[in-house]
């Protein structure tokens, strides 16, 4: 691997998704030989993530792009998940192997890299075959992460209220408030979110309270006089056996996997973080949905229509140290 070959690495994963697309992570190549994926904690989100779960499963879903951008390349991978026990930052170190050509689907989740992104709109019906969530199962299985969709109509009412009781303690939070309005921006910046989501017609809303970026915890309600259209979108909760960093990391490499192989069957998602920001919110929801283990991401699913609003900071050095050339990001 030559310093070219791992600036392509680093390119694709820093399009990886991240909570409040902070992209929490640093990149550094090691000797030309590994590339180490390490925490930046100077953009961890101090209200919503103290424990630093959100940023670990950012940086996870980050080594995912950087696994496949290397097999697309016909390399084998090897992932060291916290390889190093005195050294908290390095998350994972990827060590690539012999040659071993990409198989069709890692291609196509490479190619869908570029236009995965969150789609906050409104969405038409995905109309998942069991096939599909089969599929979907089974891939993020592979990490170590279990898959439950939330089908019945008593459970999409747990979920809603979750959410909407988790955003009701937030607003009331003047740190949170401040942090969100740090992350938000009328326009596209290289990192952060748009304040401003989609247009959602005046007759349709979600059954599922989406989170207001004004941090006031305020959804549209229509006075038309008519009874609106609800939207019930597919609802999908990843979750792991275990709570620990490395877990953490699974499930973010996982969440990568799944945003990419939607992304190649023609749908959308969006985060639905509000329900899990919190212990007291991840364990009621896993409660009164009857799973065993700990959530770590929700996320609503179908066919959306909206473009792309988040930037990428993009490579910030490149630094030759001896006979070690080294991609800082």
């Amino acid at each position: 691997m030559d310093i070219a070959q791992w600036r392509l690495v680093v390119g694709a994963a820093e399009l990886a998704p991240s909570v409040h697309n902070t992209q929490p992570w640093r990149f550094v190549v090691r000797g030309e030989e590994a590339l180490e994926v390490r925490a930046d904690w100077d953009r961890q989100l101090q209200s919503l993530d103290r424990s630093g779960r959100q940023l670990r499963i950012s940086c996870g879903a980050a080594v995912e792009y950087a696994r496949l951008s290397l097999r697309a390349m016909g390399r084998d991978v090897r992932v060291d998940v916290l390889p190093v026990e005195d050294d908290p930052d390095l998350l994972a170190l990827l060590t690539p192997a012999g040659e071993r050509g990409a198989e069709p689907s890692e291609l196509e989740l490479v190619d869908a890299m570029a236009r995965r992104h969150t789609d906050r709109g409104t969405y038409e019906p995905a109309d998942l075959s069991d096939a599909q969530m089969d599929e979907w199962r089974n891939g993020v299985a592979g990490f170590g992460v279990w898959a439950h969709f939330v089908v019945s109509a008593d459970d999409r009412v747990v979920v809603a209220a979750t959410l909407s009781d988790a955003e009701q303690r937030q607003a009331a939070d003047p740190s949170y408030v401040t942090e969100i309005s740090r992350w938000t921006h009328r326009q596209q910046r290289e990192d952060g979110v748009v304040g401003t989501p989609p247009a959602w017609p005046a007759d349709r809303v979600s059954d599922m309270p989406l989170r207001d970026f004004s941090g006031r915890a305020e959804h549209p309600h229509p006075d038309s006089g008519e009874p609106p259209i609800v939207e019930r979108d597919a609802l999908l909760v990843l979750g792991t056996e275990r709570d620990d960093p490395a877990a953490q990391i699974a499930a973010g490499r996982a969440l990568a996997w799944l945003l990419l192989r939607i992304t190649v069957d023609g749908l959308s998602g969006q985060p639905l973080g509000q329900a899990l920001d919190d212990i007291d919110s991840r364990l009621r929801l896993a409660h009164d949905l009857r799973v065993v283990g700990h959530p770590q991401f929700l996320l609503r699913i179908g066919r959306g229509h909206s473009a792309a609003q988040s930037g990428r900071r993009g490579i910030a050095t490149e630094v030759a140290a001896g006979p070690a050339p080294v991609v800082e990001s």
